[in-house]
């Protein structure tokens, strides 16, 4: 029978006997764990009963991991005939891992010269494509995306968005805030957790010193009032000596399919033995008391924003003034956490609508995106009129709610005024609460870009970029996407 007919099948007994959610959690502080498998070689027919099998012990515990499959992948499944390996695999989560994975171009090689709307329409034109077979194959969309390999890009977020995919699940250095989770560009990051990142080698001594670490780091996480482990595996790790795509692809190889190799295997005895290794480490963590599983699809509910929800007072544009004349960052408040674009457009909203003594009581915003380009021309200095800046913050906002992106320069009595000098003025004014004659031009720096990487060898070192693989001008455009960077908040 077609895999399609036994797909119903599988998403009804998954409805019937696994839960849609995890059980509800224990009374007081939690730590969530996260197992997620990069479910990518479509070589090695034998990764396809790894991935079978360690799909089946999730459900037999009656939990479920997060399988994030290659559209290839998911292809070469239905092609091979492989319905057994697909019903296993719907019986969890299903995410996205690209459509080639390793295939050059991968999308830091395509998106490394393009900018932010050829870049997004580029992701989605290559990746939409492995998409649309994850969703036929199994039935669902994607509950989350993670790149392959180091093959990060800031650009994928603005496809990520369009494709109804809330949450990018990997690790990964280009962006982090702190080993937490946290937001950018609209959408919610697991990327870095630092010590919350836990795999275990195959040696029984490896297991007990991994389950070990667990027991440190869930002490450690309960008295922070919770938090979430990331623990991550490839099915194909459990059964071969080497990855398939180090094999084919390394150095920016790109031989032809005909040419493709299959990577050396473990023998049986290395296979069984990884196998019970991840299933001791998996028991230890489910019999853990105060833990509970989630997948990749329950995640984005342990960490809403709470920004849109609800309206900005007069008090709390009053908070973001007072902190962005210390730094130009995301700001915590007591109900929510703010970006610095969002703090911006909150500022602007205000700004623009004073009317003489009559101040704004509430502000709302939307979400944006951080600027497209850099400004390339010296800005302006000196003094404005107080209307020229009201006005231009009415210009401000208007430009990024038709746009749904910042501008690159808020223009001021028609000067160009760099986005980071305007923030820091605006706050002035509303600490200062001068809504009249002259204002002199502040001068600010993005402090939040600190938490997107430069530029270096060392960000790119996975094995399959060509050697001497770099991304200046991709990492700049990065770093612009700062404006929308923010900790995300544990529910």
């Amino acid at each position: 029978m077609k895999a399609s007919y036994w797909l119903w099948v599988a998403l009804l007994l998954s409805w019937l006997s696994v839960p849609t959610a995890c059980p509800a959690a224990p009374e007081g502080p939690t730590v969530y764990v996260t197992f997620w498998f990069d479910t990518e070689d479509f070589i090695l027919p034998q990764a396809d009963d790894a991935a079978k099998r360690l799909a089946e012990m999730f459900t037999a515990r009656n939990v479920q991991a997060t399988f994030k499959i290659v559209g290839e992948k998911a292809r070469v499944l239905e092609e091979r005939g492989r319905d057994d390996v697909i019903l296993a695999l719907a019986r969890n989560d299903i995410a996205y891992h690209s459509t080639w994975h390793s295939v050059h171009p991968t999308p830091s090689e395509y998106c490394r010269d393009l900018g932010w709307h050829e870049g997004v329409s580029e992701f989605t034109r290559r990746e939409g494509v492995g998409l649309d077979t994850l969703r036929r194959v199994f039935g669902v969309n994607a509950s989350c995306y993670g790149q392959p390999g180091g093959s990060w890009t800031p650009q994928s977020y603005g496809a990520l968005r369009a494709f109804g995919i809330p949450l990018y699940l990997d690790e990964t250095s280009h962006v982090n805030v702190k080993n937490r989770p946290f937001w950018y560009c609209g959408t919610l990051n697991i990327l870095r957790l630092g010590d919350c990142v836990l795999r275990t080698g195959w040696a029984d001594e490896e297991v007990k010193e991994t389950c070990d670490k667990f027991d440190r780091v869930h002490t450690s996480l309960i008295g922070e009032g919770g938090g979430i482990v990331s623990i991550y595996y490839h099915p194909c790790e459990f059964v071969h000596e080497q990855f398939w795509d180090g094999v084919n692809f390394a150095h920016g190889a790109n031989p032809p399919r005909s040419q493709w190799k299959l990577p050396p295997l473990k023998s049986p005895e290395e296979q069984e033995q990884a196998f019970r290794a991840f299933e001791a480490f998996l028991d230890h963590i489910v019999r853990h008391p105060n833990v509970r599983l989630v997948t990749a699809r329950e995640i984005p509910s342990l960490y809403p924003d709470r920004v849109y929800s609800h309206p900005f007072t007069a008090k709390d544009v009053r908070a973001i003034a007072d902190a962005f004349q210390k730094q130009i960052s995301y700001v915590e408040m007591p109900t929510k956490i703010v970006s610095a674009g969002e703090g911006l457009l909150a500022l602007s909203q205000f700004v623009a609508g004073v009317d003489g003594r009559s101040k704004p009581q509430e502000v709302a915003v939307e979400f944006a995106y951080g600027p497209a380009s850099r400004p390339q021309r010296f800005t302006a200095e000196g003094s404005f009129s107080w209307e020229a800046i009201r006005q231009a913050a009415k210009e401000l906002v208007e430009v990024t709610q038709s746009a749904k992106q910042l501008p690159s320069l808020a223009w001021v009595a028609g000067e160009p005024v760099r986005l980071e000098d305007f923030a820091i003025t605006l706050a002035s004014i509303v600490v200062s609460e001068k809504y009249t004659g002259e204002v002199s031009l502040q001068h600010g720096e993005l402090d939040a870009a600190k938490y997107v990487a430069d530029d270096s060898p060392g960000l790119w070192g996975w094995v399959v970029f060509p050697d001497g693989f770099n991304a200046p001008a991709m990492m700049e455009l990065a770093k612009l996407q700062a404006w929308t960077i923010k900790p995300a908040k544990l529910r």
